[in-house]
């Protein structure tokens, strides 16, 4: 990543300690690298760092009696290194991914993928999955290939799934008893400085 100069940050390293502070928000925007491979090795370790530090912090907090930092990751447009074409091309991330997904909760690090096509996928990735947000999706085969893979989702749920409106989803978490129908309010805030 320095020799490449992927991040424009002086010595071209990242302050993972730094990203994990409370009420800290880092977005790292790969959309500018045009190769699927750098994007795979730039996830891939800032996915290690970031297990990384919040081992050590983990550590720090149980020495002090604390509760640790929270921390999330979201990864957007998942299917596009998630994939089963991508996952056979670069192993080590789907590892990666697994690993933060198995055992990140034990150390207070959560993982969301967020994509547009669930359908790419692949079934050892839906597997990693405890909690869904599931908003409009017509496609027949991708409920149909959704519904295997999420249990605790009624047949009125799912029939109601494709003529959802904007802003209303279907949610399944495994804190709740039953998966719901809910509106999520859009936010009242602006982006600025973006095109």
């Amino acid at each position: 990543m320095k020799r490449l100069k992927i991040f424009d940050i002086a010595g071209g390293t990242l302050n993972y300690a730094e990203m994990l502070q409370p009420g800290r928000v880092s977005i790292v925007d790969l959309s500018d690298t045009d190769s699927p491979q750098i994007n795979n090795m730039v996830i891939a370790q800032l996915l290690r760092g970031l297990q990384q530090q919040q081992e050590a912090n983990y550590a720090e907090a149980a020495k002090k009696n604390q509760a640790p930092t929270p921390a999330m990751l979201f990864i957007e447009e998942a299917h596009e290194f998630l994939s089963a074409q991508r996952i056979a091309q670069m192993p080590v991330l789907f590892q990666q991914v697994a690993r933060i997904a198995r055992r990140g909760r034990k150390r207070w690090l959560g993982l969301a993928f967020i994509t547009q096509l669930p359908q790419h996928l692949p079934d050892e990735v839906l597997g990693l999955i405890n909690n869904w947000v599931l908003h409009k999706i017509s496609d027949a085969h991708v409920v149909a290939r959704l519904r295997k893979s999420i249990g605790g989702i009624d047949d009125g749920l799912w029939n109601r799934l494709p003529a959802l409106a904007p802003g209303q989803a279907v949610v399944s978490f495994t804190s709740m008893g039953r998966a719901l129908q809910t509106a999520v309010d859009p936010t009242p805030c602006r982006l600025l400085l973006v095109d």
